[in-house]
Formats: structure tokens, sequence, C-alpha cells
């Protein structure tokens, strides 16, 4: 199916595509920047409602094919080039795993299995390619859904309602599953396919004669991505993909239905937004990239926002000229109709090079530098793992151990980051005790917006819970949650552990102790005295709750002898950042674990 050419669609593609690379660049104005790819889905989705031919299935596979993937494939396959020369064998892995995920078509479900979108802690020069992954999902069921919904026409409205539910719904629960996974963003793409289906002809305006409504919706689009949206908060009001992201796909529809007026498509500015929408492809794969590897640091995740105006003007420049590159030499200039050459050649040679990078920079390094690279991986699953969120949306706590059948004792690990990161050398002493150690889902318990003492007590009673264990940050410890934690459970006779925060340091351990190697740099010192004056007034009210359910018990005695120790006398890391433990530096705490629970 042919569909007529619109400038008003590329005007709002070169909005989009803006939006999202100022976002990007830390333009503190342009606040909600990534809401520009809302828009891209709903423009996709009513031109894949346009331009799919049910009885021309493979030339419509082949023509978003031949659109797509030489271009997709060029930037994961130079990303990956670059790394090896640019980064350091921490990043280049992470960018192995990003590239590994993308040649698959599955960039969003391997960033969903990490953290959120709006987390920078890993190194992701190919995090955009998340939004790719969900638009050629959304291609693959193309054909599927357009027989249904030509078979049954309210069958679109239906699916379209249950996909917006859900991702209301799993707002509240994750906000990152909203986010990446494609069902809970395929009303997106199905406002825009309704749009074409009911309200346009060969994807023309049906109503160009009211464009003034279609130019109050472009207004909407501009203005909305100044306001701040929170891409983590768990309200649909507030948070991303919620009531702001429907505000901006219904303004994206009403513009596909009325237009704009000529005078703005022949404006100077519709002409400026023509040209970047007809590039808006090629600039969208190839910003991030660009920005991340440029600002790279060793241990220091993505940066995208310079110090100083002179980098900001030469990555634009190099945006831009990498851009020009891309759409005349690549995505313009590659017009195979092979399936071998568009898929199976740049599978394989991006495969490949994936398996040979990790070899090539650890062969060269010396034993020190691979003790150091390795504490990024010396860790465990972040809280319970991802099966749990899916299966039991939403539980409060999982067990770590599998003891309970045969355990007489059971214990609830709670705690933020700190205590996930001592939760498998727990699980260790636990099992090996014949105790049953839960663990809370959540990493803000007894946080601002966590959970609150009353349902971690309650949790404890439902899960017949002896004693719960506190362990936290230092900076998180809410010392009157503690206190009401601890008055609670005593209430329902169960007891409390608290544990004392581990020494926290200045610096990036692994960064500190690799830039000592390099560059001489000094290495962060602190003392058990720097650990006790730092921690004073924490220890002090944890020491004042005078209940018999409580006690405190003290870690500085494992780590500080007087000196507080940051790796092992081999060179090994204790710390995978400033504060939070390796498993090599969790396992020091085993005994304190093994006295805890036969204390019980």
């Amino acid at each position: 199916m042919s569909m007529k050419y619109r400038g008003d669609i590329q005007i709002v593609r070169g909005v989009a595509v803006l939006l999202v690379v100022l976002y990007h660049l830390g333009v503190q104005s342009i606040q909600s920047g990534f809401l520009g790819v809302d828009i891209f889905f709903v423009v996709s989705g009513f031109l894949m409602a346009g331009l799919y031919d049910k009885d021309k299935k493979y030339e419509f596979i082949m023509k978003r094919a031949r659109r797509l993937l030489p271009a997709y494939f060029t930037v994961i396959f130079a990303t990956l080039i670059l790394s090896l020369f640019i980064a350091t064998p921490n990043e280049t892995q992470q960018v192995v795993q990003q590239a590994l995920y993308a040649t698959v078509f599955a960039s969003n479900i391997g960033f969903w299995m990490q953290n959120t979108y709006f987390s920078n802690t890993e190194f992701s020069p190919l995090l955009h390619l998340w939004s790719l992954g969900v638009e050629i999902q959304f291609y693959v069921i193309v054909p599927i859904i357009a027989a249904l919904f030509a078979r049954a026409r309210g069958l679109l409205f239906l699916t379209f309602l249950l996909s917006l539910i859900l991702c209301f719904i799993v707002v509240g629960i994750s906000p990152k599953t909203s986010f990446f996974m494609m069902p809970l963003r395929l009303w997106e793409f199905l406002i825009g396919f309704a749009c074409a289906y009911y309200f346009c002809k060969e994807g023309g305006a049906r109503f160009s004669h009211k464009p003034w409504l279609g130019f109050a919706a472009f207004l909407v689009l501009i203005f909305i991505p100044f306001m701040k949206v929170d891409g983590t908060s768990l309200s649909v009001f507030t948070g991303h993909p919620g009531v702001f992201s429907l505000l901006v796909s219904v303004a994206t529809a009403i513009l596909l239905i009325f237009g704009l007026p000529k005078a703005v498509e022949k404006s100077l500015f519709g002409s400026v937004f023509i040209k970047l929408g007809n590039y808006s492809y090629s600039i969208y794969l190839v910003h991030f990239p660009i920005l991340v590897l440029y600002l790279t640091e060793p241990f220091s995740g993505t940066i995208t926002q310079a110090s100083s105006w002179l980098d900001t003007a030469i990555m634009l420049v190099l945006i831009i000229l990498s851009s020009l590159l891309m759409y005349h030499l690549v995505e313009k200039g590659v017009r195979t109709h092979s399936i071998a050459r568009l898929i199976a050649a740049p599978v394989i040679s991006i495969a490949g090079l994936a398996l040979l990078l990790p070899y090539l920079q650890y062969s060269n390094l010396p034993l020190k530098e691979q003790q150091i690279f390795n504490a990024f991986s010396d860790r465990s699953t972040y809280r319970c793992g991802k099966l749990i969120r899916i299966i039991e949306p939403k539980a409060i706590s999982c067990e770590l151990t599998d003891n309970s059948s045969v355990s007489k004792k059971r214990l609830l690990l709670v705690g933020n980051s700190h205590a996930d990161s001592i939760k498998t050398a727990f699980a260790t002493s636990a099992i090996r005790e014949q105790v049953s150690l839960f663990f809370v889902v959540s990493n803000n318990s007894l946080l601002k917006g966590g959970l609150s003492p009353q349902r971690i007590v309650n949790e404890a009673a439902a899960r017949s819970i002896d004693t719960i264990v506190l362990h936290f940050s230092d900076e998180a410890i809410d010392t009157k949650k503690v206190q009401e934690v601890v008055s609670l459970a005593n209430d329902e006779e169960i007891n409390v552990v608290f544990i004392a925060p581990v020494p926290a340091w200045s610096e990036h351990i692994p960064k500190a102790m690799y830039d000592h190697l390099r560059n001489k740099a000094d290495l962060p010192q602190k003392s058990r005295n720097m650990y006790l004056a730092q921690n004073k007034a924490v220890i002090d009210d944890i020491n004042n709750i005078n209940l018999d359910n409580f006690r405190s018990v003290s870690v500085v005695e494992y780590f500080c002898d007087p000196l507080c120790s940051y790796s092992s006398s081999d060179g090994t890391p204790y710390y995978f950042d400033k504060h939070h433990l390796t498993l090599t530096g969790s396992n020091i705490l085993s005994p304190l674990f093994s006295q805890i629970i036969r204390e019980l």
C-alpha cells in the first residue's frame, strides 16, 4: 500500500529527535525530552497501518529491513570497535552484552534486566537501541494484528485499552517494565494504527480543512517535554510511561488526523524541521554512542553531559557529520535485497567481534588490572531476581535459602542496596546453619516512598519470622523508623538485629586502584577511629534503643585493624564502587552472619 508524502510528519519526527538529543545533552529546560520516543511510537504505528499490505507480506518485511537494519547494525559494529580503543575492559564487557542483545533485536529486554533507563551507573552507549527493539518487535506482529483487526475492528480498541491499563498498573509496581516492554507500549503504536485505519486516507489527513487543531496539538507536543516527568515514580500522574505519555500520544494522533497548516510546512521553521525529520533515524542512531564514548571515563558509567561548551560543540559537530555519513552512505546507500546480507552477515560479524573483544583486551592485561576489573562481575543477581517480579509482582519478600521445609528458624533481611550486597554471603551462612533467610524485594524499605515499619513487621509475622535483620548504608538509616520496627516487632515477639553500616569511601575503589596502578595516584585511607567518628551519631542513636528484642552488631573490626581495608592482600577489591561490597568483600562478614544465626 502506498502513502502520500506528508511534510507535517517529517516536522514531527524532527521535533521528536531534537527533544531526545537535547535531553541527552543535558539541556536543563528539556526536562522530559525522552517523550520524543513516545512520538516516534505513535508515528510508527500510523505508518505501519498505512504501509502494510496483507497481499505483500514479504515485500513489507523487506522494505522495513532495508530501511532500518543497515544503519542499525553499522552503529552496533562501530560502537564495539571504538570501545576496544576507548574504553576499559569493564566498559567493553558491558558494550559486548548490549551488542549481543541488540543483534537479536532485544535491547529493551537486556536493559530491563539491568537497571532503569534513567540510571547512569552502567556504561551504556547502546542504551538508545531499546526503542528500536520495541519497534522491531512491533513490526513482527503487524501482520498478525492487522489480520485480527480486519476481522473484528472492535478488537483494536480492546487491545489498546488492555495494553494501556496494564501499562499504567505495572508503572505502580515496576516502572522500568512498563518503560521497556513492547506489550506495555503497544497502546502507543495502536493509537497511530487507529489514526491510519479510521481517520486517514492513504496516509493523508482526512480532516485537513481544520489544520489549526493539528497546530494546537503540535504546540502541546513542544510544550509537554519542558515539564518534569519522573521516570522512576510509581505514580501514573508523575511517572513514565503515564499520563504525560498519553497526552503526548493523543496530541500526536490529533496532528496526524488534522495535519498542520501549509504555511507552517512552507515556512523556514517547517523546512528546517522537515530536513531534520529526514535525517531523524540516522541522528537518533549515532547521537547517543557519540556522547557516551566521547565523554567516557573509567568506572564512571554513562556520561552524556559535557562540562564545557567546547566539548558540547565538538560532540554536536560529530553528531552532524556522522548523521550525514550514515544517512547518505548507509541508510540511503545500502539497497541489498539479500536476507543474508541484511541480517545473517551482520549478526554473525557482530557476534564474532563481541566474543573476541573481551579476549583481546584481557589477554594483554597484568593480573592486578584483571582483578580490579573483575570486581564488577563479583556480585550476585540484584535483589530477588527478575522472575519473582513477573510471577509474583506484589511479593514483599522472597526466600534466598530454600530451607523453609527443614529449618526451625527464619530470618528476614531488610535494607537498601547495602543489604543486597551482603545477601548472598548471608544466605550461604544460613544454609550452612540450616536456617531460612528471606529478603525484602524492595530496595527502599524504611525509606521515603518505601515499605513502612508496619508493613515490614506484618510481612515478618506472615512469614513466621523469628528475627528481622536490618542493614543500610550510613546516610540511609532512619533511626526513628528503626525504633518503630523494633517496637512493633516486640509486640509480635520478633527479634531485631541491626548490622552497622560498612565503611564507605570518598573514592570509587576500583577506579582508585586502577589510577594508582596506571598513574601512581594516591590511594584512599580510612582508620577505625575515622569510621567510628563518621558514624557516631547513628551508632549512638541505635545504641539508645532499649528493648529486650533488639541488639546491634558492629562490622568495623572485620574491616579495620586499625586501618580499614578496601581490598585483599593480593589486590582483589572488596568494593565495586565507593561503598557497595563485592561478593569477596561480603564474605569477610561470614563469621558475623554465623554468629547472628547461632545466637537466635
